[in-house]
């Protein structure tokens, strides 16, 4: 039983459980790799590896609410999913568009890149070019580095990116796309927006003919 178990843990681990399920609960995702800024570089997250000693634990602790844990050894994320389908953080347009843009760049540059790890590291001009390559706008604003970083503000949050240097604010953000971008949109939906873009650029191209 879940009780037992968690009695049976020293002081200090009780303590880090409720400070991890607690951190789940807010980000939703919890990634192996995040960027050290004071150090410059990638460090292994703790809090994955307590969740890799402790999934069944933990698991069995969510469940009472709904909760279940998803694990993903590969790529290095743990995602939270409410069996309930509620309790869902919905991204508005904009940030749903960027992330929709930053999973994009995920998978070409995994694909195509010899960057080692999962993460990817990317930066504002390049979300911005291939926005403006793919013809993918957002109605109503101008694209700019300001209004791509506004929206990696609201990522960073669920440890969908981290920011290595630059500022938000600014827009001028160097950062990782980490594997959690595969959870935050899924295949089918990349797949849809895809098929989307690629018939409106067709026929755009063959209204200018």
């Amino acid at each position: 039983m879940f009780e037992e178990e968690f009695v049976a843990l020293p002081r200090s681990e009780q303590d880090q459980f409720a400070t991890v399920v607690n951190s789940l609960l807010s980000k939703s995702f919890i990634v192996r790799d995040l960027f050290d800024r004071r150090e410059k570089t990638m460090k292994i997250n703790p809090q994955f590896r307590f969740l890799e000693r402790y999934y069944d634990l933990v698991n069995s602790y969510l469940s009472f609410a709904g909760w279940e844990m998803e694990k993903d050894l590969i790529n290095g994320v743990f995602s939270l999913r409410n069996t309930y389908d509620q309790n869902r953080y919905r991204l508005d347009r904009e940030v749903s568009l960027i992330a929709f843009v930053l999973r994009l760049i995920y998978e070409s540059e995994k694909s195509e890149s010899n960057q080692t790890g999962e993460s990817i590291y990317v930066t504002t001009p390049t979300v911005l070019k291939v926005m403006l390559d793919r013809g993918i706008s957002l109605p109503g604003k101008r694209l700019s580095g300001r209004l791509i970083g506004k929206s990696l503000r609201a990522l960073s949050v669920f440890n969908i990116i981290a920011r290595v240097s630059g500022s938000f604010d600014e827009g001028n953000v160097a950062f990782y796309i980490t594997p959690a971008i595969i959870y935050a949109v899924d295949n089918d939906k990349i797949a849809a927006m895809s098929n989307a873009l690629d018939e409106l650029a067709a026929r755009e191209g063959g209204s200018q003919e």
